[in-house]
């Protein structure tokens, strides 16, 4: 079981995202912005975040990404985005961020990436 925040701004998105990690036995979170994602990292300090790369802003998963690292550095990022951007993809490796996914993701997908991402006890 990992502890994970979904930030995302498409309130379907979210949803269906936390209904699969809730049936996955995962403790989710949600976000609609960067400061309520920041917020819940700092309270909850989840293991893994995913985030939609553009939010309040086009580049808000990267904001995120650096809040969250600062927060918890062993903390586990991907990003998601429907449209790939070489040079915000060099920025998120900078940041540590592990992947950045396409959209839409297959729950096949996102639970192989979940799976890779949880903390090993």
């Amino acid at each position: 079981m990992a502890k994970i925040l979904i930030v995302d701004d498409e309130p379907d998105v979210v949803e269906f995202e936390k209904i699969l990690l809730i049936k996955r036995n995962h403790e989710v979170f949600s976000a609609t912005n960067i400061s309520d994602a920041i917020k819940i990292i700092r309270s909850e300090l989840p293991d893994i975040v995913l985030s939609d790369v553009k939010l309040d802003t086009d580049i808000a998963g990267l904001t995120i990404a650096e809040a969250a690292k600062k927060i918890k550095p062993e903390i586990v990022i991907y990003l998601i985005t429907g449209l790939l951007d070489g040079e915000i993809e060099k920025r998120a490796l900078k940041l540590g961020v592990m992947e950045i996914l396409s959209k839409p993701i297959p729950n096949k997908v996102l639970e192989e990436k979940i799976e890779i991402a949880i903390p090993k006890k």
